[in-house]
């Protein structure tokens, strides 16, 4: 599976702060990009982002919703706890960002990429994923309930007690990823069929299928 990386500008609109930019067009950040700041408490809906660059930047107590966000890369980027609710993100890139319980929840994913980040107790509940990539990432306690999942990969990624309730993993590769205490919804638990584990991780499933194995 290939996800198509963003498309940034040449050339970026840089030295400015995120709030200037803001005041010369409410709704646009076209073409920036921001390196070292602290965006605080940014309330914002209806935003469109594109062709931008955040670097080193730390976003607290942020709120922006129902945004579009169109050919991003975040790198090394602080959003923890920022809520990111409704929006769409198509052709962006997260990189050893700290996403502790960031919320993405009904959100759209289309070309992402999430490489070495650290996002436990981060939520996609409701959200579409396609063509999405997480690669040695930490997210333990994920919530990802009521997902739509399309060509989605998990590599080397720490899943443990994440929640995937209402979620179809068919097709989903978890033998490089730790998925102990994984949740899905009983008593069917529909949701693993067709997935992909190693012997030892079906050891772990069994239990969740109430199936006792004896030596």
């Amino acid at each position: 599976m290939k996800i198509t990386q963003p498309r940034l500008a040449k050339i970026l609109h840089e030295d400015v702060s995120i709030e200037t930019a803001l005041e010369k067009n409410e709704e646009d950040l076209i073409e920036y990009a921001f390196k070292n700041q602290l965006i605080e408490e940014l309330q914002k809906s209806n935003l469109s982002v594109q062709s931008c660059l955040f670097a080193n930047c730390y976003f607290q107590g942020c709120y922006i919703k129902k945004s579009q966000f169109s050919d991003i890369v975040f790198r090394n980027c602080d959003l923890s706890n920022v809520k990111l609710t409704g929006c769409g993100f198509h052709r962006v890139e997260f990189i050893g960002c700290k996403l502790i319980g960031t919320n993405f929840s009904d959100g759209i994913f289309n070309h992402v990429l999430f490489r070495e980040c650290k996002g436990d107790y981060i939520n996609f509940s409701m959200s579409k994923l396609g063509h999405v990539d997480f690669i040695n990432c930490d997210l333990r306690n994920a919530g990802m309930e009521d997902c739509q999942f399309s060509y989605i990969n998990f590599e080397k990624c720490n899943l443990t007690e994440s929640e995937f309730y209402h979620t179809k993993l068919k097709g989903i590769d978890f033998s490089s990823s730790e998925i102990s205490g994984i949740r899905v919804s009983a008593p069917t638990v529909s949701e693993l069929r067709g997935v992909s584990v190693t012997s030892l991780q079906a050891l772990e499933l069994a239990r969740i299928l109430g199936i006792t194995i004896k030596e």
